[in-house]
């Protein structure tokens, strides 16, 4: 092809069209230009759409992890917390003198609270983006969500459940341990007695059953969250698939 536009040239030349030259030199350089630009084009286009191919499986991954977390960790944590506070919140009331319970009872009540919960999120997607690059993430308001709930969100649920498995092994289990016979059916009539006028016992239950309240309105919220976030992600996948 270049061995064609230089024949033309030369024979323009020799016959001494000099203004045809010019012309036909000035539209082979346009020419040249249209092809530059449209290689450009095609090289930033093939670009774009490596980068939009790793913002998809970058997000599918945080969405899998993300719906992983609602499955294995916030939906049954929510529901164990759910359950077991309101045993405490009888506790609680119990040593506030505000319900009655009968000591048969309240053995059933201080064994429901016995064990944890301890929330292990999945945080190995967000890893792989920040190593990968955030800034692959063309949204704006998406990269940001992502960003809060693995930077803000996600840590405050770990101090918070940190702090009620501390609180667990150091001040709630040894009431029971130091108090009764767990493997009783039911307590002594002094052992009830112990027990319900003992006022660090008491405290260490409302402050138990602070933390617990506290985790869980936040697990909650952090939930609502997990839930929009996934919404999103799935709405940005469409408009990146079309």
């Amino acid at each position: 092809m270049i061995k064609f536009f230089r024949q033309i040239r030369q024979r323009l030349l020799s016959e001494g069209k000099t203004t045809k030259y010019l012309k036909y030199a000035i539209g082979e350089i346009v020419l040249v230009v249209i092809g530059i630009l449209i290689a450009l084009s095609i090289n930033n286009w093939n670009e774009e759409r490596k980068q939009r191919q790793k913002e998809t499986v970058n997000l599918t991954a945080i969405k899998d992890d993300l719906e992983n977390d609602l499955n294995t960790e916030f939906n049954p944590g929510i529901s164990y917390y759910s359950n077991r506070n309101k045993d405490l919140s009888r506790l609680r009331e119990f040593y506030l003198n505000k319900e009655i319970i009968p000591k048969d009872s309240l053995l059933k009540y201080f064994r429901s609270n016995l064990g944890l919960w301890n929330i292990i999120l999945n945080k190995g997607a967000f890893e792989n983006l920040k190593s990968t690059g955030i800034d692959i993430i063309s949204n704006d308001s998406l990269r940001t969500k992502i960003s809060s709930l693995y930077s803000n969100g996600y840590p405050e649920i770990e101090n918070r459940v940190n702090m009620v498995n501390q609180f667990y092994a150091y001040e709630f289990r040894p009431i029971l341990h130091d108090n009764m016979i767990l493997y009783d059916s039911t307590l002594s009539h002094d052992d009830f007695n112990d027990l319900k006028s003992n006022k660090r016992n008491g405290n260490r239950i409302m402050e138990y059953y602070g933390l617990r309240i506290w985790l869980f309105a936040r697990l909650e919220l952090i939930k609502e969250k997990v839930e929009l976030l996934i919404a999103d992600i799935d709405k940005e996948l469409e408009r990146l698939d079309k």
